[in-house]
């Protein structure tokens, strides 16, 4: 199967109910003046860096039970990477849009940004430039558009396919 935007978008749309927050992580990384050598090196490094935060908020959230239960025990998390093209502007990072679920019904959405800033600043050492919010019935769709946007003018590579984790168990999904 070829992935194109609108792969992308029917997926987000089949997952958009397990949807709960929608987070934006600004990266060390900018691809202005860059060329597409050392963009592509840095999207490796920032792919690489979001592993370890995603591993690292498993962790906090579902202590070791995220490893020995995954199907169950880890947040829905769908990561799109906008910025990786070349850039005019010199204040644009590479950065991810993330979508999340699957979250302990406990915590509040203050505390998850707490729990993602531990891991993607203190511990992947990334930028502490994080914005996140619960998508409001009215802005869900427009979120998963925005997110995918970069796919729309060909950049297909957006989707962090391999960054990608889906708790089946935990949301019923076959």
């Amino acid at each position: 199967m070829k992935i194109t935007a609108e792969t992308i978008r029917e997926f987000l749309d089949k997952h958009e109910r397990h949807i709960t927050h929608y987070l934006v992580a600004h990266s060390k990384y900018s691809a202005y003046r860059k060329a597409a050598k050392d963009i592509e090196q840095m999207t490796f490094n920032l792919r690489k860096d979001l592993r370890y935060a995603r591993n690292c908020f498993n962790k906090e959230l579902y202590g070791n039970g995220a490893r020995r239960k995954p199907h169950l025990l880890q947040p829905l998390l769908i990561p799109t990477v906008e910025g990786n093209t070349e850039i005019t502007n010199p204040h644009v990072t590479i950065h991810y849009n993330i979508y999340l679920g699957n979250l302990p019904k406990a915590l509040t959405t203050e505390d998850i940004k707490t729990l993602w800033t531990y891991c993607w600043v203190d511990k992947a050492q990334q930028r502490n430039d994080i914005y996140i919010t619960e998508p409001l019935p009215n802005t869900q769709s427009h979120l998963l558009h925005y997110g995918t946007k970069e796919a729309q003018f060909g950049n297909i590579s957006c989707w962090d396919f391999e960054n990608t984790q889906i708790p089946y168990s935990a949301l019923n999904i076959d």
